[in-house]
């Protein structure tokens, strides 16, 4: 039997828990940069990670082949494998992208609603033993919902956010917050930034302090304190900054004070876009946000739109 686990901590704490078969750590980040998947899969996303979080080229890139090496080594034993992810969108990314890594495999899953990493031994048994294999329904789902997430085109992600699918738990309320991170129709802020800058209006937070404060318990983006802070820093390093960010160098975990400038009250005004001050350039899955290249999430109608520049 063979376990992939989202992340080291929770790896850790199965083995512990003496839980029979092998532990493996899956490491990747694939709610960071680009997503698409072609024959350059490994480089791209290698230095899409190196860039992000500002770590080596190499060690990246041989740790992503070794870890797919893993997976077709994984696939091939014929024996069950085990999948442990929890409800929100950080692992949802993961868990859909195993399931497409591993169809054909015989997988079961353990899909929690809270963290894995707050249970006792005697909790992580009990879910061992109440996991649930993957239906041919569910394997369904996460091919065609990885297709849209992958797509250069977002559209697709609509038609998921447009009701609950019981074979597969909190799928609707992880893609409306992957949704939610493209620029909204009401100010040209996701989620995230909007979130932060409503925060830094009473004043200035170190990031200690305000990163549970984005995303508060139960977590359900599920970002680390890592991937806020990059997603923090690009509108801090843009043309027209709507926070200040003074940094502690090397400080782990990261150390920062944050305060939102005059463009960011405006911004969380309503007063100015933030998309007319600053061009957007960023990856959401496979699709590449430009001036010429845009779409937005209408929080209203909860779906994706195309903004004029999009859909000419």
């Amino acid at each position: 039997m063979i376990h992939f686990h989202n992340g080291d901590i929770v790896m850790a704490l199965a083995k512990r828990s003496g839980i029979d078969g092998e532990h493996i750590s899956f490491r990747e980040s694939l709610v960071t940069g680009r997503v698409v998947p072609d024959d350059a899969w490994i480089e791209t996303r290698a230095r899409t990670l190196a860039e992000a979080h500002e770590i080596d080229l190499l060690r990246v890139r041989t740790e992503l082949l070794e870890q797919e090496q893993v997976l077709d080594a994984a696939a091939g034993k014929g024996e069950e494998i085990v999948l442990w992810f929890e409800h929100d969108l950080f692992c949802l990314v993961h868990l859909v992208y195993l399931l497409n890594r591993l169809r054909g495999a015989r997988l079961s899953l353990v899909w929690c609603p809270e963290p894995l990493a707050h249970n006792e031994p005697r909790e992580l048994h009990l879910l061992f033993d109440s996991r649930a294999a993957v239906t041919p329904m569910m394997s369904k789902l996460a091919a065609d919902v990885w297709r849209a997430y992958t797509s250069a085109d977002p559209l697709a992600l609509n038609a998921f956010l447009e009701r609950d699918m019981p074979d597969f738990p909190f799928l609707r309320d992880g893609l409306t917050l992957h949704a939610s991170r493209f620029p909204s129709t009401a100010n040209g802020l996701g989620e995230i930034e909007r979130r932060a800058l409503t925060l830094l209006t009473t004043g200035a937070i170190d990031f200690a302090t305000l990163f549970p404060q984005i995303d508060p318990a139960p977590p359900r983006f599920g970002f680390g304190d890592g991937e806020v802070l990059r997603q923090l820093r690009a509108i801090a390093w843009c043309a027209v900054p709507l926070v200040t960010i003074v940094e502690s160098a090397d400080a782990q975990p990261p150390k920062a004070l944050l305060t939102i400038t005059p463009a960011g009250e405006n911004v969380v005004r309503g007063a100015v876009d933030a998309l007319a001050v600053n061009d957007p350039d960023v990856w959401f899955g496979g699709t590449h946000l430009t001036k010429e290249n845009l779409w937005r999430w209408d929080a209203n109608a909860r779906r994706i739109v195309a903004s004029p520049s999009a859909a000419s």
